[in-house]
């Protein structure tokens, strides 16, 4: 197996068999990621998709800087994610109906997992922005604290400093007590 460098110097000189490479090596992580931000299969799709084609599409222009390929996607991720919710944000989120009524979780149980989720969601977005990019990473994703630092340009104390801060405000957030 190539490591990461040897794939993107050979990508840059053409070789479209090694940015396969790198697609099938990080698409898993990314597509998490994005999915985890935008709760729509097909949107996620088409964000991660639009990623790999950036990534491809600035390959010339690419330049490590000591850290991972994988950060340098994770970035333009968050940037078109960033973009996607401000273009959808007005967008109402209509669940499927066409799903035979045995099938479907009842009236009730539809609000009570709305709610929180919409609670959870309000609590998050109070939160500063590296916390919930902390969050997403290594509790949502479940990210190893080296990779969320690379991504987020940390070192890995840094990280789990972060992380404790986070979960403390976002306890605070949802008026839970840490007994």
């Amino acid at each position: 197996m190539l490591d990461e460098d040897e794939l993107i110097a050979r990508a840059r000189h053409g070789d479209r068999e090694a940015f396969a490479d790198l697609y099938q090596r990080y698409l898993p992580m990314i597509y998490a990621y994005v999915r985890a931000r935008v709760f729509n299969d097909p949107d996620a799709e088409d964000l991660t998709e639009q990623v790999f084609l950036r990534a491809f599409q600035s390959l010339a222009r690419y330049r490590p800087r000591g850290w991972p390929y994988s950060a340098y996607l994770y970035r333009i991720a968050r940037h078109l994610v960033v973009d996607h919710i401000r273009r959808s944000r007005k967008d109402a989120m209509v669940e499927a109906l066409d799903q035979p009524a045995e099938a479907r979780p009842s009236t009730d149980e539809v609000l009570i997992q709305r709610e929180d989720r919409r609670r959870l969601q309000l609590a998050l977005d109070r939160l500063p922005a590296d916390y919930q990019e902390v969050i997403r990473l290594r509790l949502l994703l479940s990210l190893p604290t080296a990779t969320a630092a690379a991504w987020l340009g940390r070192s890995e104390g840094a990280v789990r400093v972060l992380l404790h801060r986070a979960v403390q405000a976002l306890r605070r957030e949802l008026g839970v007590t840490h007994d």
